[in-house]
């Protein structure tokens, strides 16, 4: 659980979408340069906060399963400091199922509605001090260009044969290793021409099925107060678990 967990709050800790102001047109693709220009991107950003809405494609029983809300990313303001993160998601037809997560930097609160619980689990930390590189969605957070084809196959993939989109760029992501190939099979991610930024994300997993994140109506480097949005609440009647770290 705390894998998958921390998996997405890496990913809605860098994934943003932005207003693409005019578009730039379609150029010879190269995968060195579109990735430099994610990187640039990523580093650049110091906050942000989106609409999300995440489908999930169930294979088996051919149905879908839709989830909407909001997330906030809030960039560590030095090298003492950790960058804090905050998810919450409700069914559009029925809001009384949520997930919320609230990441203060060094613990990640996940709310659990049907058991009236929140479970604590310590962020794992690498060397740098940052999140540990647990699954495929860390491509997202923090992993240089360098890394990232060091670790996946990377390809740019066009809507039609050989015609680059005029609005986006788009890579395709295979997994190396064992532990990424149970994670997930194959990935997208969508980027705005514009700027390199992400617009929307995929992947599919080994069981088949298929999970699509979209982010809207994002705002950049804004003022976000962590005593607000990132402080830990524990409604009244719930109880509080704290999760043993594994070894």
């Amino acid at each position: 659980m705390r894998s998958t967990v921390c998996s997405i709050l890496a990913l809605l800790s860098t994934a943003l979408l932005t207003s693409a102001q005019g578009v730039a047109p379609p150029r010879v693709e190269n995968l060195d340069t579109v990735l430099h220009g994610w990187e640039k991107a990523m580093t650049d950003l110091r906050s942000f906060a989106a609409v999300v809405d995440r489908e999930t494609l169930d294979k088996a029983l051919q149905t879908k399963d839709q989830f909407k809300g909001y997330a906030m990313f809030l960039k560590a303001a030095n090298k003492d400091d950790n960058s804090k993160a905050r998810l919450e998601l409700a069914k559009p037809s029925n809001p009384a199922v949520f997930e919320k997560y609230i990441c203060t930097g060094k613990d990640l609160y996940e709310y659990a509605p049907t058991n009236k619980l929140v479970r604590v689990h310590v962020m794992p930390q690498n060397k740098a001090g940052g999140w540990q590189q647990e699954s495929f969605l860390a491509f997202i957070f923090g992993m240089g260009a360098q890394q990232a084809k060091g670790r996946y196959d990377l390809e740019i993939v066009y809507p039609a044969p050989g015609k680059p989109d005029p609005h986006y760029h788009y890579l395709r992501i295979k997994p190396r290793t064992p532990q990424d190939k149970s994670d997930f099979t194959e990935a997208r991610l969508s980027l705005f021409r514009a700027n390199n930024l992400p617009a929307q994300i995929w992947y599919h997993q080994p069981n088949g099925n298929e999970i699509t994140w979209n982010f809207s109506k994002l705002q950049i480097d804004v003022q976000i107060p962590a005593d607000k949005y990132f402080a830990p609440d524990v409604p009244a009647g719930w109880r509080v678990d704290r999760v043993p770290p594994k070894n």
